[in-house]
C-alpha cells in the first residue's frame, strides 16, 4: 500500500495514479474532510498507520519536518514526492523549468513555442497554475511527448530519479526561507533539478545570476544575459543569438518590460534546442498573451491602466515589477516569506507614486516606509477598500504587487488576484 501525505491537488491526482496502477492508496490529511474519499484514509491525523505503507508520497505543501515524516525516515521507509512518483510513469522528454521569478511565465512560454511549431503532442503542468500536476499528465503521455513542466523547491527536495532532458533555472534570489530556513538551502533544493542530467541533456542558466554562472554540470549548458553576449541575450531592444541573430524584440512581447525579456530569452532557448526555427520563436512569443496573475491587464483605457501581479510574493518580484511599471499606486503587503522589507521599502522610495497597504505586513512596512520619508500610504482592511483607495489616489496606474504571500486574507494568491479583478469591475465596470 502507497500512503498519500496531503490530500490538495497534487495528493488527489497521485491517489488517482496509484490507482489506475492497481495499487492501493492510503490518503492522510490533517484538515480536510476526507469522508468522500474513495480510498483506505484517516482525517485530522497523520498517524502510525503510515509507517506500515511501503512507500509514502507526499503533498509539496506538507513540510518534512511533522513527526510522522521523522519518524519514517528513521525506519527508512521511502519518501518521495507526487513529481518523483508521476515521473516515472511518465513516457517522453520533460523540459523542467524552476527559478523563484518568472518560471510560470517562462514554462507557459515555452509551451506556447512548442506547441505552435510542432506536431508532437506538447504537455504543459506541474507547479503551474492554471496546469495540472503531472499525475493527470501521465496517461495523455506517449514516446514522442514533450511535457513542460513548472517546479518548485518543496517539489524538488523530494525528487529521487527525476530526469529532465532540458532543465532550466530562470534566476535564484532568497524566498520561502519559512519553509528552507536559509538561502544555502533554498539554493540547494533549485539546483537538485539538475542531479541526474547527463551529458546528453541540456541546461538553462541565467548568466547574470551569480548563483548560478559558475555551476559546472554534467550537461550540456546554454546560457541568456540581459548585460553580456551570451548564447541569448538583449541588446536593450532586441534579443539575438550567439550568432548575433535577431529572435525577438522587446515590444514583441505581451508587456514590453524586462522581467519578460528573460522568460523569453529562456523560452526561445529551449525552443533552439528543440529545433524551432527563429521565426517560429518569434511568432511564438508576439501570439502569447500572458498568464493570469503575472502582470495581467485588467482594465485600460486612456486615462488609466490596472494591472494584477498578485503572483508576487518576495521583495525580488516586487522589485523587478515595480521598476517596469513606475510611478504607480502600488498595492503592497500580505504575509512576508522574508525577514527583510528593505528591497521593497527602496523600490517604492524609487518607482511608487503612492501606496495602499494590505494584510499582515502593513505596521512594518508603514514604519519602515515612515523611516526613509515616504508619506503617501494608506491602510486597507478589505480588497474592495483598497480598490477605492488606490482609485482614490487619482493615480493614472495601479498596480496590486503584493511581494508577500497571500495566506493572510486569502487561500493563494490567484483567490487574491480574482477577487482583486471582481472589485476592479464592481467600481469600474467590465470596460
Amino acid at each position: 500500500m502507497i500512503g498519500v501525505v496531503g490530500y490538495g491537488r497534487s495528493g488527489i491526482s497521485v491517489a488517482k495514479l496509484i490507482a489506475s496502477l492497481g495499487e492501493t492508496p492510503f490518503i492522510s490529511d490533517l484538515n480536510l474532510d476526507l469522508s468522500d474519499v474513495p480510498y483506505p484514509h484517516e482525517s485530522g491525523v497523520h498517524s502510525e498507520s503510515l509507517l506500515q505503507m511501503d512507500l509514502l508520497v507526499v503533498s509539496p505543501g506538507v513540510p518534512g519536518s511533522i513527526p510522522i515524516l521523522k519518524k519514517a525516515r528513521g525506519r527508512g521507509l521511502p519518501i518521495i514526492g507526487e513529481l518523483e512518483f508521476a515521473s516515472r510513469y511518465l513516457k517522453g522528454k520533460v523540459v523542467a523549468i524552476t527559478g523563484t521569478n518568472g518560471k510560470t511565465t517562462a514554462a507557459a512560454l515555452a509551451h506556447h513555442i512548442l506547441a505552435a511549431s510542432t506536431k508532437k503532442k506538447i504537455l504543459l503542468g506541474g507547479n503551474i497554475y492554471p496546469g495540472k500536476p503531472l499525475s493527470m499528465l501521465v496517461p495523455k503521455s506517449g514516446k514522442e511527448t514533450i511535457t513542460v513542466l513548472e517546479v518548485s523547491s518543496f517539489q524538488l527536495e523530494r525528487i529521487v530519479d527525476f530526469h529532465p532532458y532540458i532543465a532550466a533555472i530562470i534566476n535564484v534570489s532568497p524566498d520561502h526561507l519559512d519553509r528552507h530556513f536559509n538561502f544555502e538551502a533554498y539554493l540547494e533544493a533549485k539546483l537538485r533539478i539538475f542531479k541526474n542530467q547527463v551529458s546528453t541533456d541540456y541546461s538553462i542558466l541565467n548568466r547574470d545570476d551569480k548563483n548560478l554562472f559558475s555551476l559546472s554540470l554534467a550537461s550540456k549548458t546554454y546560457y541568456f544575459s540581459m548585460k553580456e553576449r551570451s548564447n541569448v541575450y538583449f541588446d536593450g531592444t532586441v534579443v539575438r543569438d550567439k550568432e548575433n541573430r535577431e529572435i525577438f524584440y522587446k515590444d514583441d512581447l505581451w508587456m514590453p518590460i524586462e522581467p519578460f525579456v528573460e522568460d523569453g530569452m529562456a523560452a526561445s532557448l529551449i525552443g533552439k534546442i528543440m529545433g524551432v526555427r527563429l521565426e517560429d520563436v518569434r511568432n511564438g512569443i508576439r501570439t502569447f498573451s500572458g498568464i493570469p496573475h503575472r502582470m495581467e491587464t485588467v482594465l485600460k483605457r486612456e486615462d488609466l491602466w490596472i494591472v494584477n501581479n498578485s503572483m508576487c510574493t518576495n521583495p525580488v518580484a516586487f522589485t523587478k515589477s515595480l521598476e517596469s511599471f513606475p510611478d504607480s499606486c502600488v498595492i503592497v503587503g500580505g504575509r512576508m516569506k522574508v525577514e527583510n522589507v528593505t528591497p521593497i521599502i527602496e523600490a517604492i522610495k524609487r518607482w511608487a507614486s503612492s501606496v495602499v497597504l494590505i494584510g499582515e505586513s502593513s505596521e512594518i512596512i508603514a514604519m519602515k516606509l515612515k523611516e526613509v520619508g515616504f508619506t503617501h500610504y494608506e491602510y486597507a482592511s478589505s480588497m474592495l477598500n483598497v480598490v477605492r483607495k488606490a482609485a482614490g489616489s487619482r493615480d493614472r496606474k495601479i498596480l496590486l504587487s503584493p511581494g508577500g504571500s497571500s495566506f493572510d486574507w486569502y487561500n493563494d494568491f490567484t483567490e487574491r488576484g480574482d477577487d482583486f479583478k471582481a472589485k476592479v469591475r464592481e467600481i469600474y465596470g467590465s470596460s
